[in-house]
């Protein structure tokens, strides 16, 4: 069974456009704070100049940092999460990503932090309910609920 089970549907599409420079993690919650998105679904891809990528083991986020060298890029393939609202009352983003490195190799896991080289498509589906994300201490991690 569920820890939770939520019933809500769409109120609104917002698409934007990051330009070179921009990091995807901040635009997206920066985004939902103006538009006061309070729960949604977040969808991206795109380019990337350099891309920090967190599995969780034990405890903690195995980071690793990938940057694009010269005119290269990293393509972000796929990026899908969720905006809820953070125990501090601001957006909390939660997003994880797979990406095609130069080499063509693929790197993925927890988006810790991507900047855009040269545009980065990004989606928000806004929800009707209000998303949260609480200290779970359970599991020892914040965890998406109602």
């Amino acid at each position: 069974m569920p820890a939770f089970e939520a019933v809500t549907f769409p109120t609104s599409v917002i698409v934007t456009r990051l330009q070179p420079g921009e990091e995807l993690v901040q635009s997206v919650a920066d985004l939902a704070a103006r538009l006061n998105v309070r729960g949604g679904l977040v969808m991206a891809i795109g380019g990337l100049r350099s891309v920090e990528l967190g599995v969780y083991k034990e405890g903690k986020y195995d980071v690793e940092s990938f940057d694009a060298a010269g005119s290269e890029t990293i393509e972000l393939t796929s990026a899908i999460g969720s905006v809820a609202v953070g125990e501090d009352g601001r957006p909390s983003v939660h997003i994880h990503a797979t990406v095609s490195l130069p080499d063509h190799k693929s790197a993925a896991g927890h988006l810790l932090r991507g900047v855009a080289s040269p545009l980065v498509e990004v989606f928000i589906v806004g929800l009707d309910a209000t998303l949260r994300r609480p200290l779970d201490p359970s599991i020892g991690l914040s965890a998406l609920t109602v």
